[in-house]
């Protein structure tokens, strides 16, 4: 009896596998000794250089978005999950980032499963999650949505702004996980009034079905992504 039982097609595909593997690890590195040796140029005086390297970020977005959409189509057809696991996020937060534009402008799905029973908690966080930074970049951290002109809010983060500013008496802690800057652009209202109105109409959701009733977001239970 043949003590082999692992089929040759298996056999190589592994093997394959594992070469590739190391062909990326050293890839990997090779990039991460460029980005070290740009920076070191910048910091040599290269003042001039500084927003290009800033700039680097939204290359690095764009390009892992495009990874992903490989990933996501055929032969391999990875799952949500499964590319959730190797970025270290949840599989919500990854679908709304890096899935196709109907994902983007949805509200963040914790919203929708809270509804009316939202915590100052859960807004704290979803606004750390989804806010722009400093220096504002061009897509949301959070959901990849793309800002307009003069907008740094997106549609997720232009709702929960006000319901968490109104809020933000009721539980102080909560409001802990809001880095310096994210807690001082919280209380800046002129910059939540400019971001309101484009980023909400970014975000008009579909109408409901006759009979279903739309829950403190607008929006029907799990309609944020699929």
């Amino acid at each position: 009896m043949n003590t082999n039982t692992v089929k040759p097609g298996l056999t190589r595909t592994r093997t394959k596998r594992a070469k590739r593997s190391v062909e990326i690890t050293e890839f990997d590195a090779f990039v991460r000794r460029i980005l070290r040796a740009y920076a070191r140029r910048v910091a040599a005086g290269d003042i001039e250089a500084l927003r290009s390297l800033a700039a680097l970020s939204t290359d690095v977005d764009a390009m892992t978005r495009l990874a992903v959409t490989g990933l996501r189509q055929p032969p391999y057809r990875y799952s949500w999950a499964e590319i959730a696991d190797r970025l270290g996020v949840s599989r919500q937060a990854v679908q709304m980032r890096y899935g196709d534009r109907a994902d983007r402008i949805a509200l963040d799905e914790r919203l929708i499963r809270a509804g009316l029973g939202v915590t100052v908690a859960t807004l704290a966080q979803v606004f750390a999650d989804h806010h722009p930074g400093s220096p504002a970049r061009s897509l949301c951290p959070g959901c990849g949505f793309r800002y307009p002109d003069g907008v740094t809010d997106c549609p997720t983060n232009a709702t929960v702004r006000p319901l968490l500013y109104r809020r933000r008496g009721e539980d102080k802690q909560a409001l802990s996980v809001l880095t310096p800057d994210q807690f001082a652009d919280l209380h800046n209202l002129k910059t939540a009034r400019s971001n309101r109105t484009a980023s909400r109409r970014a975000a008009q959701p579909t109408p409901l079905p006759s009979g279903e009733e739309p829950t403190l977001f607008g929006l029907a239970e799990g309609r944020a992504t699929a």
